[in-house]
């Protein structure tokens, strides 16, 4: 597939559930696979929350030569923002720093994002409520500024620039600045907040480089989950996990776990595996956030969000948690 065809393929998507996955496997398969996912937020955010990496890729049609992820086993730390860790027996994965486009012709479906300090913050696999946004807003870092749009520059991407239009941009308490922040807005008595998270221009040599982010240990008050399925239809139907010894297991592995680039697992089908072999877990921490992973059966995978990385978990940790995701 060459240039042109890769800008027909973005041309021809129309913005639904799940579309995400299908633009990635289009690149690689040309192929697309109907998907849905429920999204929590402000009126005309939700849609574009579900368009996934569209804008990436559309970047990446002007710079081909830049990966999704790529491992590289030279790399001795992590890149801009992130300290050194320890050196692993596996090879890291780079997530690229998000380019701006450079030609105001570039056509691209939005995602919601927020320019903060140079980076790009992208909306997350992290829900938030109206009352939890309210106890966790911290300081104001700012206002977004509406003007990013399909058709925007690199010069249009200056500070606090955004798809979002103008809110306030807070720090949230018990999270670095330089991983997650979040607008906010009240109006007429509601309350309408999104996180956004940066997890590009990062190495991650494991899985706590992301996870560990998440503030998951010691702050797990219920675990929910749900198959492909009922995701899959939008149907929602949540079951109790109440084996806390398990998800602890879990979680602590998931830590451990070995990362693999997303675009190696698209080559080999991740996504066209049956219904059966996908689930939905859903963690509530403390603070009133909850976080949702997707696992994957075969191979013992988990993702978090966008980012263009799976974790590959130690089997036994993995099956235990998976086997009692039973009717």
């Amino acid at each position: 597939m060459n240039r042109k065809d890769y800008k027909s393929l973005i041309d021809r998507i129309e913005p639904d559930k799940g579309l995400e996955e299908r633009i990635m496997r289009g690149m690689k398969q040309h192929q697309r696979q109907t998907t849905r996912r429920n999204r929590w937020g402000m009126v005309g955010v939700s849609m574009a929350v579900m368009l996934g990496l569209a804008l990436v890729i559309s970047i990446i049609l002007d710079r081909e030569e830049i990966p999704v992820a790529t491992y590289n086993p030279q790399m001795q730390g992590i890149e801009e923002n992130t300290p050194p860790t320890a050196k692993v027996d596996h090879d890291p994965v780079t997530i690229p720093k998000i380019e701006l486009p450079d030609d105001s012709n570039v056509k691209a479906d939005m995602i919601g994002l927020v320019v903060y300090k140079g980076n790009i913050y992208t909306q997350t696999g992290t829900q938030i409520t109206p009352e939890t946004a309210k106890q966790l807003r911290g300081d104001k870092l700012g206002r977004s500024k509406s003007g990013i749009t399909e058709w925007s520059s690199s010069d249009d991407y200056t500070e606090l620039a955004s798809t979002i239009g103008e809110m306030d941009i807070f720090s949230v308490k018990g999270y670095d600045t330089d991983f997650r922040i979040m607008s906010y807005m009240e109006h007429e008595g509601e309350v309408y907040a999104e996180l956004y998270e940066h997890l590009n221009g990062i190495t991650v040599t494991k899985g706590e480089d992301i996870i560990g982010k998440l503030n998951l240990m010691g702050n797990m008050t219920s675990v929910k989950w749900q198959d492909f399925d009922s995701w899959n239809m939008g149907e929602n139907k949540l079951r109790e996990l109440a084996d806390d010894a398990a998800v602890q297991s879990f979680v602590e592995a998931l830590n451990e776990a070995k990362p693999v680039a997303e675009d190696v697992l698209l080559d080999q089908g991740i996504y066209e595996t049956g219904s059966g072999e996908q689930k939905f877990l859903y963690i509530q921490l403390q603070e009133g956030t909850e976080v949702q992973l997707r696992l994957f059966k075969g191979g013992q995978y988990v993702r978090y969000a966008n980012a263009p990385v799976f974790f590959q978990l130690e089997a036994d940790a993995f099956t235990t948690l998976w086997d009692l995701m039973v009717e």
